[in-house]
Order: C-alpha cells, then sequence, then structure tokens
C-alpha cells in the first residue's frame, strides 16, 4: 500500500518534469528550423569607384569631379542605359553623387546615402533582395563591399588612377559570383 501511495504521489511529478522537457525540445527543433530557413538572398550589383576627382587642393576632403570625371560620369550612363536599375547608394562625399547623377536622372531614382563601413548587413541583403544595385564608392571600400558580398577576400584596395573598373556582383542564393569589367 505504500508503495501504491508512493507512486501516486511521485508519478504526476515525474510526468510533469517530462513534459516540461519535451517541451523545450519541441522549443530548441523550432528554433534549429527556423535557422536553417533564413531565406537566401538573390540581387545584382554593380560596385563602382567614384570618378576622377579634382585634385589641386590637397587640403579639400571632399573635392567634386574634374572634367575628365564628369566625362567619365557621362560614360558610365551611357554603359547603364539599358540595364535596369532599382536602386543606388552613394557615400557622403560629393564624388559620388556627381559620379552616378546623370545615372539617377536617367533612371528617375533618388540615391540614399551608406556608410561603408556599416553597408553590409543582413538588413541591406533584405533590403535589396530581387533588385539591381548600383553603388558608388572609393578605391578602397568598393573592393572591401565585393568582397564582403562574395564571402571571400579577393580584392584588394583600387589603384588611385582606376576609376574604369566596374564589379558586378550576383548573388543567387548561396551562388556568389563577381565579374569585374573595365569600363573606359
Amino acid at each position: 500500500m505504500k508503495q501504491f501511495l508512493f507512486l501516486m504521489i511521485f508519478m504526476p511529478l515525474f510526468t510533469f518534469c517530462g513534459q516540461k522537457k519535451e517541451k523545450n525540445n519541441e522549443k530548441q527543433s523550432s528554433e534549429e528550423t527556423s535557422e536553417v530557413e533564413t531565406p537566401l538572398y538573390k540581387a545584382t550589383y554593380y560596385l563602382i569607384r567614384h570618378a576622377e576627382k579634382d585634385r589641386t587642393d590637397p587640403e579639400n576632403e571632399d573635392p567634386s569631379l574634374n572634367i575628365d570625371g564628369m566625362v567619365r560620369a557621362k560614360n558610365w550612363a551611357k554603359y547603364f542605359e539599358t540595364i535596369k536599375i532599382d536602386e543606388i547608394y552613394i557615400t557622403k562625399y560629393i564624388r559620388t553623387k556627381q559620379t552616378v547623377s546623370f545615372i539617377a536622372q536617367q533612371k528617375a531614382i533618388s540615391p540614399k546615402i551608406y556608410n561603408p563601413n556599416t553597408l553590409y548587413s543582413v538588413d541591406f541583403l533584405k533590403e535589396t533582395h530581387g533588385k539591381t544595385v548600383l553603388i558608388s564608392g572609393h578605391s578602397n571600400t568598393t573592393p572591401m563591399l565585393v568582397n564582403k558580398l562574395i564571402g571571400e577576400q579577393k580584392f584588394i584596395e583600387m589603384d588611385n588612377g582606376d576609376n574604369a573598373t566596374l564589379f558586378k556582383v550576383t548573388l543567387d542564393g548561396n551562388n556568389r559570383n563577381v565579374e569585374t569589367l573595365k569600363v573606359e
């Protein structure tokens, strides 16, 4: 009789503990599943360095484009004329804005200002998912962003005279492809 009473008192306790453990396992299982089901992003990014800047005043930290730079900006607009662009990103510097100004007018897009050190993020990937994006940056930040997009350290800082390189990065789930072109 004592054993039956003992069993009646402690049986619910064992059952409750077992159920709690099962719930924790279910919760852990669903958390693992949500990590696996993270969406894979798809987008095309065109990354360019700003066009040639005016170097006559070495003290000027935010120079405009020079004549060659304005010609290059018009050439970029010709290059992108037949390419669908959904968004344009520029840094806070006038030279990146001027570089894409003709493209922005052509496509009727207001460029978004970005910080090169914080642009690459899950939020950025979500915001640009399914889009074609043009990003105007600098000799050090453009290759850095390409590397982040492709998930490997492939490119180094661009040569100071290189304003003609175009990086085309295509993301399609786990497939990450980069093409490097010279556009004169």
